[in-house]
């Protein structure tokens, strides 16, 4: 548990300090995710709050297309995360991982309700 204590907060570090570019986080998670596990840990749970009314097909905002033509996520893709991911998949290494990239993100585009989420166990705990 203390290892993954020590990866979710250098993941959320480590995107804190990327580079105010639009697709700075995009590049960074797709190299730094195939570092993590995929399979689930049975020992551990979510612990952020679900919104039961939040429906995580709906995609709706989340992403522009720039001047460039490029699809970027929007903050509100960030959020939706956080809550999309703990309602979709169980938790993993790379769960936890990316739960830690979005936290970051959501903070860096001015979400700062969701700083809580920066907090290794305030995401994720020990099954009782």
């Amino acid at each position: 548990m203390e290892d993954l204590h020590c990866l979710f907060d250098a993941v959320y570090d480590e995107v804190m300090a990327l580079p105010n570019e639009p697709l700075a986080g995009l590049k960074y998670w797709r190299v730094r995710k195939l570092c993590f596990s995929s399979i689930p840990l049975s020992d551990l749970k979510w612990f952020c709050e679900s919104n039961k009314d939040f429906d995580p097909s709906d995609e709706t905002g989340e992403y522009i297309i720039n001047d460039d033509g490029i699809s970027m996520a929007t903050p509100i893709h960030f959020t939706n995360q956080l809550k999309r991911i703990p309602i979709l998949n169980a938790p993993s290494e790379r769960k936890i991982m990316q739960m830690a990239l979005n936290v970051a993100q959501a903070i860096r585009s001015g979400q700062e309700d969701y700083f809580y989420l920066s907090t290794f166990s305030n995401v994720v705990r020990p099954k009782s």
